[in-house]
């Protein structure tokens, strides 16, 4: 059971899964056991005001000498996080090992650098996990229940009970699942594209002058047809008549689909995983643009996306390749190759982020 935590680089993604993990680390002593670092100063007040807790201003080093966590999440940009690994976690954890007791666990939230590094720089004893959280906990005001998955991928073995923390800490997140420390950038290319469905979709509502609520319920239910997944707890489909776009909307919906299964099977991911990612993905993808307004599917999508990162260069694709694409005469096939490139293409770009 945690007691203390540090969260360095209390960024969008502490705020999305906040309300999920408040569940186990929270609770009214919350501001004597937690506290996060940002480099965010205009945004501190708000920031301490939604999680309860303080947070200080670039000072890694007290944040985590002054709290002395068994847990630290640790959430940078990937561009400065192996500077921070070598020049905040690494003193850290010597302290710690000169002190004696249990180190601190890591939840590492980059997709890279993967768990080795961590290995290779703070030492073989030190508990690592690499996280792609669910970054959907909500969709209207209402909790997200068994919607979307949650991934992790361990360097090297973790003992059963620490595995049975982390999944009681994100419970509600999801389907739970391990991948191998190779396959997250892959993974990455497949789910980033499917979530540039957010910045496009509206952008095809227009073109169609169809509310963009509507076209993403159609499109959704098409993917059902396709996929069988129906979350139990999750908003119904009214099956709303687009009778008109019909066609146009069955062979979007398709070609996603299809193009990034197609993605999934030109990587290494085992089939079961491959499938929990298309159908899951896409279900929560889709359910968000069915109910949320523009501004939120905006703000997942062009706001969440970090500068030179996976998301912000699918972004780049569904605007430069994709949405030309979709515009008059469209060749379906064409569509289903570009999304399989695509996800191509975000993958070698976080491979170069991995170095």
């Amino acid at each position: 059971m945690f007691v203390n935590l540090t969260m360095i680089g209390v960024g969008n993604l502490m705020e999305i899964i906040w309300p999920i993990i408040s569940r186990v680390v929270g609770g009214d002593d919350v501001a004597d056991r937690v506290i996060g670092v940002t480099a965010d100063e205009a945004d501190i007040a708000r920031k301490e005001a939604v999680f309860g807790f303080p947070l200080v201003l670039n000072d890694n080093h007290a944040a985590l000498r002054d709290n002395h966590p068994d847990l630290i999440m640790f959430s940078p940009p990937p561009t400065v996080a192996p500077d921070l690994i070598d020049s905040v976690l690494r003193p850290y954890y010597e302290e710690r090992r000169t002190e004696g007791g249990p180190l601190p666990v890591l939840y590492a939230f980059p997709p890279v650098p993967l768990g080795q590094t961590y290995l290779d720089a703070l030492g073989d004893d030190v508990l690592v996990v690499n996280m792609i959280p669910n970054n959907v906990t909500s969709i209207a005001g209402r909790p997200v229940v068994d919607e979307g998955h949650y991934t992790v991928t361990y360097a090297a073995p973790w003992p059963t009970e620490r595995v049975a923390e982390l999944q009681n800490l994100f419970a509600g997140q999801g389907e739970y699942v391990e991948v191998e420390s190779h396959q997250i950038v892959p993974m990455l290319g497949g789910l980033c594209v499917i979530n540039s469905l957010w910045y496009a979709l509206p952008i095809v509502a227009d073109r169609l002058e169809l509310d963009h609520n509507d076209v993403g319920e159609y499109l959704r239910a098409r993917v059902r047809d396709l996929t069988g997944f129906a979350p139990a707890q999750s908003t119904p489909i009214r099956g709303e008549d687009l009778r008109d776009h019909a066609d146009y909307l069955t062979a979007m919906a398709r070609a996603w689909h299809d193009g990034i299964a197609r993605y999934y099977t030109e990587t290494d991911l085992a089939p079961d995983t491959a499938r929990t990612f298309v159908h899951r993905h896409l279900d929560l993808t889709l359910h968000t643009a069915q109910v949320e307004p523009r501004e939120v599917l905006e703000d997942l999508s062009v706001g969440a996306a970090t500068k030179g990162g996976v998301l912000e260069r699918a972004m780049r694709c569904a605007r430069e390749d994709l949405l030309p694409a979709l515009a008059d005469d469209v060749d379906w096939n064409q569509i289903t190759d570009l999304v399989t490139a695509s996800a191509h293409t975000v993958k070698e770009h976080g491979l170069t982020l991995a170095g």
